[in-house]
């Protein structure tokens, strides 16, 4: 900057120009009229450009506070050696460091026309904390070795975006609670090696994405909790996650529309959505992949479509978490996901469920078996006879088989409200008898009810035999189940004719004969099945 003369600056610029080589502080914050504030921004580059060499023992530096900067500071790829504070400042242009390489960059508390630093290298913090930005703040592919602070800061890009972070690189966190963005916040593809601290935040970009960190990489957690509102979409598809995704009291709304999109999300920990969590617009968390568990509670769900509130199929965690409150309108689709454990102690499932295909070992707590049957009555889908087998099959795992064969009941009457008419006499039949091959002790129940029976009516009057043929001798008793039986002749059916009502009882005896065996087989054939 060899068009800066020293001997036509500003008394603010001199004091700069003079305590520049120290690095020493210079605070224009009560400096009385406006032109004691007014420092150029072509002198601000020239001493980081080397204009002024630093004194022996010390470390030049650039450190100023309440300064009204004019003009464009452009510091393009330029190699900056100590750091940058420029706190509480004005300025009228954009700030260009694209290719940067410096050491801090504290702009806390200023106002800026905007930001540009695509590629820059920050060796440090790039710290912008309580800024006002009226324009674009753009990061695409930097490198910040330590924290980028962003917190209480307001950035307005409204219809665009407000900051670009696209394969933005930070070592340390990103810290942006209680900051408000009006515009699209973006970190496709970006990489955290800390955490990324939205607490209190409120990003505002209606009818479009407002936050939008596809493919990032977070090395511990996103917390966006505390009073976190979003009027727009979040979208974090296939983002990684080390630790946890707490959106614990947070507020997002996108009405009609999808409100959270995570498809393929990576959380090592847990990802919660609890006390006081309120989402209007719908929330895809398919092909989730959750370490510890997904936690939802006390928690409001609304889709003005009548949708999916929320969608989750084929999805792993290992634990699922529903605590009492919450309240969906629409529908919670689990479908072909898997959990190790489901506790839901306390909870009221939503009323309205798809769970087919849902995998999990364990129900925490125990319940009977009834009850959990009422569970999957909740699936919109109706007859899922996979969520019968998956539930029966649990049970089985617990040693419980009473309860496994109360839940394959179930199932078998359920599906008989879905066959014609005949099947329905046909399935109730079987359940009467033999409990569809899992009530065996009904089929001897019946059995000895038919042989009382018949032994009592023919024990009373003995049919009388057939003419012309030599019969053994009658015994009630032996009749009567050579009647029941049809499979197998005691000699006494052929034998004896029976007159009158006999005859038609009888008759009824040996129908219920092939009923009770052909249902009998179709009950073995079942069981053999489902072992």
């Amino acid at each position: 900057m060899a068009g800066v003369d020293p001997d036509k600056l500003s008394t603010p610029e001199r004091a700069l120009w003079h305590a520049f080589p120290r690095g020493e502080l210079v605070d224009l914050t009560k400096a009385w009229g406006v032109w004691a504030r007014v420092i150029r921004a072509e002198v601000i580059a020239a001493l980081l450009l080397g204009a002024v060499p630093p004194e022996p023992g010390k470390l030049a530096a650039v450190r100023m506070d309440g300064a009204r900067i004019v003009g464009a500071l452009s510091l393009g790829h330029a190699v900056i050696a100590g750091p940058v504070r420029l706190r509480s400042c004005d300025f009228d242009s954009v700030i260009d460091l694209s290719g940067v390489k410096s050491r801090d960059v504290d702009l806390a508390g200023s106002t800026l026309a905007g930001l540009t630093a695509p590629a820059a290298e920050i060796d440090g913090n790039l710290s912008l904390i309580e800024c006002h930005c009226s324009g674009r703040v753009l990061l695409t592919g930097a490198h910040i070795t330590g924290a980028l602070l962003m917190r209480d800061s307001r950035l307005d890009n409204p219809g665009d975006a407000a900051f670009r972070g696209n394969r933005l690189v930070i070592d340390d966190d990103l810290v942006a609670s209680g900051a408000v963005v009006n515009g699209e916040l973006r970190l496709a593809a970006a990489r955290v090696g800390g955490a990324i601290m939205l607490n209190a935040a409120k990003l505002h970009n209606k009818g479009g994405v407002a936050l939008s960190g596809s493919n990032l990489w977070v090395g511990a957690g996103i917390s966006a909790c505390d009073g976190f509102s979003v009027m727009g979409q979040v979208r974090l598809n296939d983002v990684t996650i080390g630790r946890d995704l707490d959106l614990t009291g947070a507020t997002l709304s996108n009405p009609g529309e999808d409100v959270l999109v995570a498809r393929g999300i990576q959380v090592g920990s847990v990802l919660t959505l609890w006390r006081g969590f309120c989402a209007q617009g719908a929330i895809r968390l398919s092909r989730a992949q959750v370490g510890a568990g997904i936690f939802l509670g006390d928690a409001r769900l609304t889709h003005p479509s009548d949708g999916d509130v929320i969608r989750c199929r084929n999805s792993r965690a290992s634990t699922l978490v529903l605590a009492p409150g919450v309240v969906a309108e629409g529908i919670i689709d689990f479908r072909h996901s898997r959990f190790t454990v489901i506790r839901d102690a306390g909870a009221r499932w939503p009323q309205r469920l798809r769970l087919s295909g849902l995998d999990y070992e364990a129900l925490d707590p125990a319940q009977r078996a009834v009850e959990r049957v009422d569970w999957l009555r909740h699936d919109v889908d109706g007859y899922v006879p996979q969520n019968y087998e998956t539930l029966a099959a649990m049970y089985r795992r617990l040693g419980d088989d009473p309860s496994a064969r109360i839940v394959l009941l179930a199932r078998e009457r359920q599906r008989r409200q879905l066959l014609p008419w005949y099947g329905r006499v046909w399935s109730w039949v079987q359940e009467v008898t033999v409990g569809y091959g899992y009530r065996p002790l009904r089929a001897g129940g019946w059995l000895a009810v038919f042989l009382v029976l018949g032994t009592l009516v023919f024990g009373l009057h003995h049919p009388p035999p057939l003419a012309g043929d030599p019969h053994p001798a009658f015994n009630p008793f032996i009749y009567t189940v050579d009647l029941l039986v049809p499979l197998v002749n005691l000699g006494l059916r052929d034998s004896y004719d029976p007159q009158g009502p006999q005859r038609w009882f009888a008759y009824f005896l040996v129908a219920a004969g092939w009923i009770f065996v052909t249902t009998i087989a179709a009950g073995i054939a079942r069981v053999l099945r489902r072992q």
